[in-house]
């Protein structure tokens, strides 16, 4: 069987996926452990789905959102050629992530929420009222433009703490005897993560100390 990165990058595609350098990244910096609840929107073609499925296991849910119909056809078909079938545990909801959430997640019922969409910014409310205090928000995105927005969205919510930015380079080494040195070509930038956490109800987060510059 292949390995599911080895899937992932040759698996039929409606959009465009997260690459597995980020789709590591995603799981470790948004903390996705088994049993947990998480939001995923939108789908794509499933490569993050099945990252996340994976993680959380038998005893977690993953609660993705799609726009398309195309793409939510797509992403179950490629997790059924992974796991044979759709599992249980997860589920796809057709519409607008902030729109469509409250009907499908109870308010602090979350335990991460991942997105992957063009305006993130649009629907930090309603996952900022399913996010249970403590949980995490992740948010994929690709150009520098779409990270400061979503970035100064985060901090006017005052429900979060302050975004955290960061974005994943992997560089390959050609090793052969004593011929060693960097590959030709990288995997550069795909996308920049932005993280932060949920504050409880009522929390006010302290003020940013910055040191003075000298002079």
């Amino acid at each position: 069987r292949p390995l599911l990165a080895d899937f992932v990058m040759s698996m039929p595609r409606g959009a465009a996926i997260i690459y597995p350098k980020d789709a590591a990244q995603i799981l470790a910096q948004a903390d996705i452990f088994p049993g947990a609840t998480v939001v995923e929107a939108g789908v794509g073609s499933g490569a993050l789905s099945l990252w996340l499925l994976r993680a959380i296991g038998p005893t977690g849910r993953l609660l993705s959102f799609e726009r398309r119909e195309e793409f939510a056809e797509v992403a179950r078909a490629n997790v059924a050629t992974v796991l044979g079938a759709a599992p249980d545990v997860w589920s796809i909801t057709l519409g607008d992530v902030q729109e469509a959430l409250p009907s499908v997640a109870d308010p602090g019922s979350v335990d991460r929420v991942v997105l992957d969409m063009l305006a993130p910014w649009e629907c930090l409310d309603a996952c900022a009222t399913a996010l249970a205090p403590g949980g995490v928000l992740l948010c994929y995105v690709a150009t520098v433009t779409q990270l400061s927005r979503v970035a100064e969205a985060i901090r006017d919510t005052d429900a979060f703490t302050d975004p955290v930015s960061t974005e994943t380079l992997v560089r390959g080494w050609h090793v052969e005897g004593l011929a060693v040195r960097p590959d030709h070509r990288m995997v550069a930038h795909t996308g920049f993560l932005l993280t932060a956490r949920r504050l409880a109800p009522g929390v006010i987060l302290p003020a940013l100390k910055r040191r003075a510059s000298k002079g």
